[in-house]
Order: C-alpha cells, then sequence, then structure tokens
C-alpha cells in the first residue's frame, strides 16, 4: 500500500474501533510503521471522526513531518518503544473498555490467562503454554509508562502480544494492521472470559 492508503487504513480502523465502543470520546490511538516512519493518530481527536488526511507522519525519533498545529498521539513514546523492542511489529493498537480495566485489577503485576482455544490466534499453539499478560502502572508520565515497558519487556522471551495497564486500558501489537486489530479483539475476549469467572480466577497467583 501506499502511504496515503496506509493513512486511510488506520483511520478506517479507527472509526470501527470506536463504533465498538473501545475508543470513547478522545481516548485510544493507533499507529503503523512504514518505511522506518511511523504513522499515527493525533492527540486529542474524536477516533470516530478521524479521516485519512488527519493520520500524523513522524520519523523514527517520533518527531511530526506533517507540520501544522497538531500533536501525535500522547502515547507515542509506547509505541515507539514496542517498536523498538519487537522490530517485526508494524502496528500497534491501544484501547480503553471496561473489561481491560476491571481486568487490570485482577493481578499485581501481570494476568494469568485459562487456557484458551483463542490464544492460539495470539501466537501460541498450546494456550496452556503462554504467558501471563504484563500489567503495568499507569502514571502522568508517559515517558515513565514506556520506560517501565521496555524495562521488563526487554528481559521477556516470547510474550504474548498485548500489556495492560491498571486503570487505563490495553495496547497490542502485530506484524500488521490486521493481526494487531485480531491480537485486540482476542485479548479483549479473555478478559471478558476471566472477568465471568470467580475472583480470583483459577490461575497461579501473580
Amino acid at each position: 500500500m501506499t502511504m496515503t492508503e496506509q493513512k486511510i487504513a488506520l483511520a478506517s480502523l479507527s472509526r470501527h474501533l470506536y463504533r465498538k465502543g473501545w475508543m470513547e470520546g478522545t481516548g485510544g490511538n493507533l499507529s503503523l510503521r512504514s518505511a522506518g516512519r511511523i504513522l499515527i493518530t493525533p492527540s486529542g481527536a474524536n477516533k470516530g471522526r478521524i479521516r485519512g488526511e488527519d493520520i500524523l507522519e513522524l520519523d523514527g525519533e517520533g518527531a511530526p513531518l506533517d507540520g501544522g498545529n497538531r500533536k501525535p498521539s500522547a502515547e507515542t513514546a509506547i509505541h515507539r518503544v514496542l517498536y523498538t523492542l519487537f522490530p517485526q511489529a508494524g502496528a500497534v493498537i491501544h484501547v480503553h473498555t471496561p473489561e481491560a480495566i476491571l481486568a487490570s485489577l485482577r493481578g499485581k503485576t501481570a494476568l494469568p490467562l485459562p487456557p484458551l482455544e483463542v490464544i492460539k490466534g495470539m501466537g501460541f499453539p498450546l494456550p496452556e503454554e503462554a504467558p501471563p499478560i504484563p500489567i503495568f502502572d499507569n502514571d502522568p508520565s508517559v515517558d515513565r509508562i514506556a520506560r517501565d515497558i521496555e524495562n521488563r519487556l526487554r528481559n521477556t522471551p516470547a510474550p504474548l502480544p498485548v500489556l495492560l495497564i491498571r486503570h487505563h486500558g490495553t495496547t497490542v501489537w502485530g506484524n500488521t494492521l490486521d493481526d494487531a486489530l485480531r491480537h485486540i479483539e482476542l485479548a479483549e475476549f479473555c478478559f471478558r472470559v476471566i472477568l465471568s469467572l470467580p475472583y480470583p480466577s483459577p490461575a497461579p497467583d501473580t
């Protein structure tokens, strides 16, 4: 796809996730990595009204290349860290759902998963061997959250492509935008299942 087509695809997915109720108000953000650049949704924008021309283009350091008064997502630092940690990643999605927020309260540093079949769709053929989903504390400084993510995931072999930020939401990544969409859908499915189980869920203490 051309850069313009990628921006249109990113904006289309933004509207789709808004309609699902996963990006209420101005919450949530999405990005694509393309030819050494990052395409990302703007800060403070209603994600149900985003169009291709609204998507910002950043250089590898996160600086806008488009000019104008628009600012990239406030969580750009998290996107950049994930692209650095996972060189194969081509897309990142962050959403705010009630299920993700409640699930983030079910563990101190990680959320154990029951061996659900859908975990196969997140890259683990044997769901019972999937690691728990890491949980990070929310912080007014996104840079601090990004550093926490980098410090922990750097030393985590083969993590699931999903993380939780407590009281905040879910972030996933994938090789393509379609992969990232699949991962966010499956992660949110897992959260709904976990929240239907007695608390604490039947999994090892974490």
